[in-house]
């Protein structure tokens, strides 16, 4: 009977150890959220992620390649710190790399360059993979950080018979200005879900093609028309949507590509012209912007209102109080873990590090900005100004979080005829 036992009690043990080496791997992103979240309540129940140490820096070094082993130029490489502090170089001719400054500890190293995978060091057992970290000494250059990028795979768009399209209704708001256009509800099935808050919204009168604007909405599309209508009455033709994922950015793109799509092919009726193409993201759905934008090239122009452009500064503004992250973004912060050892999310959707390719650029941000913080815009303009990329910067002092529902007042509608002006000039090439 005790033999039994002990064999009973040895077999637990081992169904425990192997239970937590795969809740310690596994890369489903649900448990990876909760193990983020469980990682960050025992960090703050000892006091929270430690500040930057006062020794001597050290640095890292490396190169970077395909996966034929040829060096890649031009690639990004990055280490972040428990806060949010950035490290980071660009790789030469040769793919090699240096970051120097870098306060001692222990980082998870990333790479990517558009076109490519991003790349992390890690160790696989059985196909459970988990991140390596990587010690910076005081003083001491870490050499022989090698890593290499995959090509990227283009994602999958592919239309079918889901697709329905209901009837036209003219629509009219008052905000920034009093504007009617024509507006057409459709929805589709993919990757089994039903995309149904995208919506089509035209001029009243007219027939020649018009110029088209993929708009990204943070919350459903009827509670924001006063941003869809006024450029539908302008003269564009506004495909708006609210993405439905929560954290998935990249089926959220895909989706958003898939309406393109059904447009583009005449599936739904419309007057618009492809061939002249806006993205337009604001606050959060900066996100889907910008990863769109390094995923495809068909886009003339892009125009984002109060978007996050750093996600690495955000996470640190968040935990230094500059910043505040409203539920459910609070929890999303925390699931993503820690960009020193989870910095895989924080870098694909910062886009100041992912410029190569990007079309022409209209920032546009309040100065009292309570969600998302101004000094994003000011980094990203930085940035861009530096690569000489094309790009027009508007500030609004005293807005805060760009167009409230109700919004009527003359800083609005000034953003408002900003934007339409910024569009125009870039999709004439000028």
């Amino acid at each position: 009977m005790r033999k039994r036992i002990g064999w009973i009690l040895l077999v637990l043990t081992g169904l425990l150890f192997l239970a937590l080496v795969w809740f310690s791997c596994s890369a489903d992103s649900t448990i990876t959220a909760l193990r983020n979240v469980i990682d960050y309540k025992i960090v703050h129940l000892f006091g929270g992620p430690h500040m930057l140490s006062g020794e001597s820096p050290g640095a890292l070094a490396g190169t970077i390649r395909d996966e034929q082993g040829q060096p890649l130029e031009g690639a990004t490489v990055l280490l972040a710190s428990p806060l949010g502090h950035t490290y980071v170089a660009e790789t030469t001719a040769g793919g090699s790399y240096h970051i120097s400054g870098v306060p001692p500890g222990r980082y998870a190293p990333i790479a990517g360059k558009r076109g490519y995978n991003q790349a992390v060091r890690q160790s696989c057992i059985a196909g459970l993979c988990r991140m390596d970290t990587l010690t910076i000494r005081p003083g001491t250059t870490t050499l022989d950080v090698d890593l290499a990028l995959g090509p990227a795979e283009p994602l999958s768009i592919v239309v079918d018979d889901s697709l329905v399209v209901s009837p036209t209704s003219e629509v009219e708001v008052g905000a920034p200005f009093p504007s009617k256009a024509l507006r057409t509800n459709f929805s589709f099935e993919r990757d089994g879900l039903r995309v149904n808050d995208c919506w089509l919204y035209e001029p009243l009168d007219g027939e020649k093609p018009l110029p088209t604007m993929l708009l990204v909405l943070p919350g459903p599309v009827k509670n924001w028309e006063i941003i869809p209508v006024p450029f539908a009455a302008e003269g564009f033709s506004v495909l708006a949507c609210y993405p439905l994922r929560g954290l998935d950015v990249d089926q959220d793109a895909a989706d958003l590509l898939t309406v393109l799509e059904y447009l583009r092919l005449g599936r739904v009726p419309s007057r618009a012209d492809t061939e002249q193409l806006a993205l337009v993201g604001a606050s959060f759905t900066s996100l889907h912007t910008y990863r769109l934008l390094g995923l495809t090239d068909q886009f003339d122009v892009t125009l984002v209102l109060g978007g996050m452009a750093n996600a690495f500064r955000f996470r640190h503004d968040v935990e230094m109080g500059t910043a505040s992250a409203r539920p459910p973004f609070d929890q999303a912060l925390v699931a993503l873990g820690f960009p020193d050892s989870s910095p895989e999310l924080y870098f694909r959707y910062s886009s100041v590090f992912h410029l190569e390719g990007l079309p022409p650029v209209c920032l546009l941000h309040g100065w009292e900005d309570e969600l998302v913080p101004f000094s994003q815009s000011v980094e990203l303009a930085a940035e861009l100004d530096r690569r000489g990329h094309p790009y027009e910067f508007y500030t609004y002092e005293g807005l805060s979080h760009y167009f409230s529902t109700s919004a009527d007042n003359d800083t609005t509608q000034r953003m408002f005829r900003d934007s339409l002006a910024c569009l125009r000039r870039f999709l004439a090439g000028e």
